[in-house]
């Protein structure tokens, strides 16, 4: 890539990063935000994690209602897609997550939240997790998806519905 498009290229996860903290700004003292968290000893990143730091009350905001202790967040930004094998790098890091802890089961599954946001509705990966995972798929509010039928946690934001309420 040339010096002039490199320029050109947007940073979308620091502004999403950003914009979950102004979102999340009332209950802030409650949360720790961290950026790219690293996950094991080779580059695997998730794109956000928020630790909850305590269980009660729960967060009142609607992007942070299922929010349990560890919450991990997959960003696409507005010219990529969500797509099945996306689904499934994100819950790997969960599960890494999970077991990079420190002490077996010192994170619990039912502790975890995974938060997919896209831009556009991911209508191949919502149908192969319905036929071929068994979810459902539950339009909680405009733009906001739960992903049920898994032990995780999980819901699906769309960026582009969220912007046109």
């Amino acid at each position: 890539m040339d010096e002039r498009k490199k320029r050109n290229v947007l940073q979308w996860h620091p502004a999403v990063y950003a914009g979950f903290q102004v979102e999340l700004e009332e209950e802030a003292e409650r949360l720790e935000f961290e950026n790219e968290h690293q996950l094991g000893t080779k580059p695997l990143e998730i794109d956000m994690l928020i630790i909850k730091k305590d269980a009660d009350p729960p967060i009142r905001k609607n992007i942070g209602q299922i929010f349990r202790r560890y919450n991990l967040i997959e960003y696409k930004s507005p010219g990529d897609y969500l797509s099945i094998d996306d689904f499934y790098k994100v819950y790997a890091y969960a599960c890494l997550y999970k077991c990079n802890a420190g002490k077996v089961e010192q994170i619990k599954v039912n502790e975890m939240t995974i938060t997919f946001v896209c831009h556009r509705y991911p209508r191949k990966m919502i149908k192969y997790l319905m036929q071929y995972r068994g979810f459902s798929i539950r339009r909680k509010e405009e733009g906001i998806w739960l992903i049920e039928g898994d032990e995780f946690v999980m819901q699906m934001i769309v960026t582009s519905i969220c912007m046109h309420r």
